[in-house]
């Protein structure tokens, strides 16, 4: 068994980000939660019982900015949606709906300036191995 290592990941996010363009994204992350509703009944026989409820998924993404496309996101594209595919290798990618929650670009002295791209999942989310 082998690892998979980090830089075979991509992401590619509607218009937005294509990973096949030099959007310079750098790292992603993904939340995936379910609510859970405590059920627990006198015939428990004190233990705790859950059921699962909704579900919901969100994420981020971190952007390099360069000289080329220091605006490549905008305050206009919060609140925009598209499908988003978060790629973990060339093969393996998860994918569903989300919408732009936030936009949080950065520049430190000792740094580079960054952008990060925070998103909600509006739809189920799918995993595909090609």
């Amino acid at each position: 068994m082998s690892v998979v290592k980090g830089y075979d990941g991509s992401l590619d996010f509607g218009a937005l980000i294509d990973s096949d363009t030099s959007y310079r994204t750098h790292s992603w992350t993904l939340d995936v939660s379910a609510d859970t509703q405590d059920v627990t009944d006198f015939t428990s026989e004190g233990w705790r019982e859950f059921v699962s409820t909704l579900k919901a998924w969100s994420g981020s993404c971190e952007l390099f900015v360069d000289s080329v496309s220091a605006t490549q996101i905008q305050p206009s594209d919060i609140g925009s949606s598209a499908t988003i595919k978060m790629y973990i290798n060339s093969a393996d990618y998860l994918y569903g709906s989300a919408i732009v929650s936030g936009w949080n670009p950065a520049t430190d002295v000792q740094g580079v300036a960054t952008q990060s791209l925070s998103f909600q999942g509006t739809s189920d989310l799918f995993y595909t191995s090609t």
